[in-house]
Order: structure tokens, then sequence, then C-alpha cells
């Protein structure tokens, strides 16, 4: 029995609280600073409940501390947990800074506990059949061109003090939306060598700090581009999609299919969770499934898929792209690359 902690009561909570139980998980304290929220869940789950997170690291029934706060938050308590003897699943992203993201893999490196970032779409069906496709022989890829188009109106952020702005959120589409699909483009093409990126505030001016689009353009290597659209002022949330460009074909992955010159790729069945929003990918069940077997000492494809510091790719590439911004100049990803905000 694997039994779980949950910092932050928030609205993502329910599609964890829900795939943690589908898996066979027990949920055994949640915290919130908010003490009605954190009472509310308590109650709901039959588990107790703090306003601390310090306290319900050091609660002993705790194995695994899911982190589920502010963005800010989550290098804080990714090094307390760590360094408290606790398992770690944090929500995307790791950090806000490639410099905490390092000192996260610094203390993930030196315990005997294992760190994970929840990049659910990683068990998507549609890309594990992308994983089936690449290992064939496509030729050259050429080209990757990810599209980004999500729906955050002003309510979205005036629901919260955090959002929206540099300090706690630590950018906008880019940190928080996009970064799913740069995961998948630093999986299946590569992290690029060289980036260059334009931000900006349309819709949201006035509104929030934070970036609510933003384009790139990027060499994965010589002879492969990569070009990013990202907003937040779409008229709906669409699934992102991801185009890749071999010398065989076209491949067009997106949440829920992936096509090949055209013609649909046949997925596996997917056990989905009833929460969580299409757009934001299903795969939360699977990430708990796989991360139960790691923690019983099985090791499989499954688990292989679970995020761990690999994680600081695709903040490496946001981060990226904030710095080229702010610079007007390419940024070279193969040097250390910080964003002064």
């Amino acid at each position: 029995m694997v039994r779980f902690g949950i910092i932050g009561c928030g609205a993502i909570h329910h599609t964890h609280l829900e795939a943690i139980r589908s898996a066979g998980g027990v949920i055994s304290a949640c915290c919130d600073n908010d003490e009605e929220k954190a009472r509310k869940t308590a109650r709901s789950e039959g588990c107790s409940y703090y306003t601390n997170y310090k306290m319900l690291i050091a609660d002993q029934t705790v194995d695994v501390v899911v982190i589920l706060t502010p963005h800010y938050l989550h290098k804080e308590m990714s090094l307390a947990a760590l360094n408290g003897h606790k398992h770690v699943l944090c929500e995307k992203p790791m950090a806000t800074t490639v410099a905490d993201a390092e000192e996260i893999m610094a203390a993930a490196a030196k315990t005997d506990k294992y760190y994970h970032v929840c990049y659910q779409n990683r068990f998507n069906p549609s890309f594990l059949a992308m994983e089936q496709l690449i290992s064939q022989d496509l030729g050259e890829l050429q080209g990757v061109k990810a599209e980004v188009s999500w729906n955050r109106e002003a309510a979205y952020y005036a629901d919260s003090s955090w959002k929206g702005t540099w300090e706690k959120e630590g950018g906008g589409v880019l940190i928080n939306q996009a970064i799913h699909t740069i995961d998948a483009v630093c999986r299946f093409a590569g992290v690029p060598q060289k980036i260059k990126g334009k931000i900006m505030t349309s819709l949201l001016e006035g509104l929030i700090e934070v970036e609510d689009a933003a384009i790139g353009t990027g060499l994965i290597n010589e002879e492969t581009k990569f070009v990013l659209y990202a907003s937040n002022n779409y008229a709906k949330d669409a699934s992102p999609r991801i185009t890749f460009d071999y010398t065989a074909g076209q491949a067009v992955l997106t949440n829920e299919a992936l096509w090949f010159n055209n013609c649909a790729m046949p997925l596996e069945h997917f056990e989905r969770s009833t929460v969580a929003k299409e757009y934001w990918g299903n795969g939360h069940l699977a990430v708990y499934q796989a991360l139960m077997l790691r923690l019983q000492g099985i090791e499989n494809h499954q688990t292989k898929l679970l995020a761990t510091t690999d994680a600081f790719d695709s903040l490496r590439v946001v981060c990226g792209l904030y710095e080229s911004n702010k610079k007007n100049e390419w940024v070279d990803l193969r040097v250390p690359v910080e964003y002064e905000r």
C-alpha cells in the first residue's frame, strides 16, 4: 500500500485524488494554507489535514508527497520533501528557473527517494504510438512544428493571486500551458541546440504581467528546424498539435491521435481519468500506476515514461525563449541558460 500526501487543494487536485484512488493508492494526508479547502478534502478522503506543508512532510503515514501548489513553491517544497526522505511527484514545471531546477536535481541525486514531475501526456496512446513510429526508419527529420492554442480569459487569472505574475507563475503560456508540448518535442526530436523567441501580451494586456502568446524558432541540429506557436487567446481549448516532417513522410501528433502520411495510426486501449480535461491530457492514472510499480521495485516500459530530472529539458527551452526575448538574440542551449526576471 502506497500512502500519498497532497500539498495544494486547488483546481487540479481532484484529478490527482481520483487517479491515486483508481491506481490503488491511499490518500493519508492533505495540506492547504486555506484551512477550509484542506478540511473539505480531508473530510471527503477520510484523511488528516494540515495548513503547514512541513507538518505533512513530517507525517510518518506519508510515503509520497504530491506537490500541486503555485509554481514558485515547487522548488522549496520539493527540496523539503526530498530532504525529509519522501518520494516526490511535483506538478509541472519542476521550478520557475534553471538554477532552481538544478538545485532540485542535485538534491534528488543525493537521496534514495524518487523524484518525478507530472508529465501525463507521455502516457497518451498517441504518444506511445509515436514512440513505435520513430523506431522505424523514417529518414531524416527535417522539421518540427508545435502549436498550442488554449483559452485563458481574465476570469482565469482573477481567480488566483499567483497566476499571471512573473514572480509566482514564472511566465505565462510558455511555462504553464506549452511546456507539455515542448516536453514532447524534446523527447521525440531532441532538445534544440539554439533558439530564438518572442513573447507578447495581447488580449490580456493590462490584466496580467506575463505573456499570453509566444513564438519560437530553433535548430534541433544543423539539419532540423523547430518552430513553436503558443497562445492563450483562442476561442476554446484545442488539443496541442505537433507536426514532424521526415524524408519518408509527415507525422501529426495530438493528445488523442497520431497520423502518418494522413493515415490514422492504431492506438492501444487507454483507461482515462474521468476528471481530467481532454486538452490537459488524460494520463494521470497511468502516471500513478507507473509510480506505484516503481515503488514496488518493478521497472518496465511504463515506469520509463515517468518524468524525472529529464523534465529539466523543457524548462531549459522555456527559460531560453524568455532569455532570447529579453536580449533579442539567439540563445545557445548547449551552454548554461538563466533568465533574470
